[in-house]
């Protein structure tokens, strides 16, 4: 008996020396098990943050991760710019447009209500629209009005109708085989004209034998006492790709410049 109440002592005072220690080495108290309380407003505080924070900004501080609390309905990203209402015009065909590459890429469209409707549509339709549709041709067009950073009302294509035939705005079918890679071309001429964008910048130097060298806008405005009209300038670059789906209205040569030599003096285009 005096033995065991020996043993029995000793375990006492080695379970009273060790407890400091095992509080020294968790001064925060005993971990959390996973699932308990803690661990769970420890969660929802770092939830609350990233809602608020860099990376999420839809939705509410606080919200569940599936995403029911978020936003004004189901799913975890509420973008209000996800739904966009389709509405449908009919009218004749005016006249086709296309961009600053001649590429087209839309249309105007007499509805018989005023000015005509500008109807855009992405570039490689433009060999289905061309086929479906002539000047004078009565069609109808689902899409959504939108403005560009000009302020210029547009027409955004979502499909077209005309008689059985309908052309919907779906994405470019990608070759088969890869392009050919383009071969660098140097063309000189004079300076006779400045193509401008539909922000009133330039973005393209015209020269006299028709050719179209396109630059950005940038370099454009560098450019500005050095490439005056009638001086004479050497353009390196690569010619404009007419990729699949695509039809140029007239035949403009389009170079983007990756060179210009101006006065004897080089400048690399970037």
């Amino acid at each position: 008996m005096e033995t065991q109440a020996k043993f029995i002592a000793l375990a006492l005072c080695l379970t009273i020396a060790a407890s400091p220690l095992a509080h020294a080495q968790n001064p925060d108290g005993p971990l959390p098990v996973p699932g308990d309380r803690d661990m769970s407003i420890r969660g929802q505080d770092r939830d609350q943050r990233r809602a608020d924070g860099p990376g999420r900004k839809h939705g509410k501080p606080g919200a569940g991760r599936d995403g029911r609390n978020f936003g004004q309905g189901p799913g975890w990203n509420h973008n209000p710019g996800g739904l966009t209402s389709l509405t449908t015009v009919s009218g004749t065909v005016g006249q086709l447009l296309g961009n600053d590459d001649a590429i087209l890429d839309g249309f105007t469209l007499n509805t018989g209500s005023g000015q005509a409707t500008t109807v855009k549509f992405p570039p490689h339709l433009g060999e289905q629209v061309q086929k479906a549709v002539k000047v004078g041709s009565t069609v109808s067009v689902s899409g959504f009005t939108d403005k560009t950073p000009t302020g210029e009302s547009l027409f955004r294509m979502n499909s077209l109708t005309i008689g059985k035939t309908t052309v919907m705005d779906a994405p470019p079918v990608h070759p088969v085989t890869p392009p050919t890679p383009l071969e660098v071309t140097t063309v000189t001429g004079k300076i006779a004209d400045y193509r401008l964008d539909r922000g009133g910048r330039v973005n393209a130097l015209v020269l006299d034998n028709k050719t179209v060298v396109s630059i950005p806008a940038h370099v454009a405005y560098q450019l500005t006492d050095l490439a005056k009209k009638g001086n004479t300038i050497t353009v390196q670059g690569y010619p404009k790709q007419i990729h699949a789906g695509q039809v140029q209205l007239e035949k403009v040569n389009v170079i983007r410049a990756s060179v210009l030599t101006i006065n004897g003096q080089q400048y690399l285009v970037r």
